[in-house]
């Protein structure tokens, strides 16, 4: 049976039961549902195939994107080694990254509000601005998680990466924060 427009689980619960993160109980609910209705077993399958390629698109991404905590806890299942880093509004942060770290995390605090889609534009000196937009909602911690590829930066001399974070809040953009994080070349273990 088919329920044309049908909008009982939504996106969250698609990604968590697609990603293995919900409780036996409410993974079953869904389940129950997703055996009814045609709509939504086909979403769940194009959710499922998401997930399952989230690692290794962030494995060889020349560009990072906005994630969650959930997807951040699959990542560290599956062996991607993650170097993070927190900052806040006007934070300068010393930085650098292994050889071996696949990805840079950065959770940025800030005044959201009730912001959903967010901007990060990235410049580190004597490179192109680099503008990655995306919906998210903020983590329960107040951050915003942003990926990035560790090869990004790696490669980079001692410089700054100056990172600013806006936010379209009641249909207008604003800014939310500015970062800066001194890189101070790679690591070697």
């Amino acid at each position: 049976m088919t329920i044309p427009g049908c909008d009982r689980i939504g996106l969250v619960e698609l990604t968590d039961y697609a990603a293995g993160e919900l409780a036996a109980a409410d993974a079953a609910a869904i389940e129950e549902h997703l055996f009814a209705c045609a709509d939504c077993g086909a979403r769940a399958a194009e959710f499922d195939a998401v997930v399952r390629a989230i690692p290794p698109a962030l494995r060889s991404a020349d560009v990072g994107g906005f994630v969650t905590d959930d997807v951040l806890n699959r990542l560290a299942r599956e062996g991607v080694r993650v170097r993070t880093f927190a900052l806040s509004p006007g934070a300068i942060v010393p930085c650098a990254v292994w050889a071996d770290d696949e990805l840079m995390v950065l959770r940025l605090r800030g005044d959201f509000g009730s912001a959903t889609e967010f901007t990060l534009s990235e410049r580190a000196a004597g490179t192109e601005l680099v503008r990655v937009s995306g919906q998210i909602v903020p983590s329960a911690d107040g951050e915003v998680i942003y990926t990035l590829p560790a090869k990004s930066i790696r490669h980079l001399p001692v410089v700054n990466v100056e990172i600013l974070l806006t936010a379209v809040d009641a249909g207008k953009e604003r800014e939310v924060g500015s970062y800066t994080l001194v890189h101070g070349g790679s690591l070697h273990r």
